[in-house]
C-alpha cells in the first residue's frame, strides 16, 4: 500500500510500531536491502541471548525492521 501522507522529516521521532521481520541471515539480508534500493537506519546490534536486530527503510522511506534468531549473540 502506498503510503497515505507526506514522507516522515529526516529527523522526525519514531512515532509508530515499526515491523520487524525474521531473518534467517541478518548480514545477507542487509545488503539484499541496499542493493535493492534500500537503506540502513541502524547497523546490525546483538541482543543479548535473543539474537540481531536492524533497522532499515525501504525506497518509500518507510521504516521496517529485521532480526536474526541467536541466542549466543552477545
Amino acid at each position: 500500500m502506498r503510503r497515505q501522507g507526506g514522507e516522515p522529516g529526516i529527523d522526525a521521532p519514531i512515532s509508530t510500531y515499526i515491523c520487524t521481520i525474521d531473518v534467517p541471515d541478518i548480514d545477507e539480508y542487509l545488503k539484499q536491502i541496499q542493493n535493492h534500493g534500500g537503506k540502513v537506519t541502524m547497523e546490525k546490534r546483538s541482543i543479548p541471548g535473543i539474537g540481531w536486530l536492524a533497522y532499515c527503510l525501504d525506497t518509500e522511506k518507510n521504516i521496517f525492521g529485521i532480526m536474526q534468531p541467536d541466542m549466543s549473540a552477545r
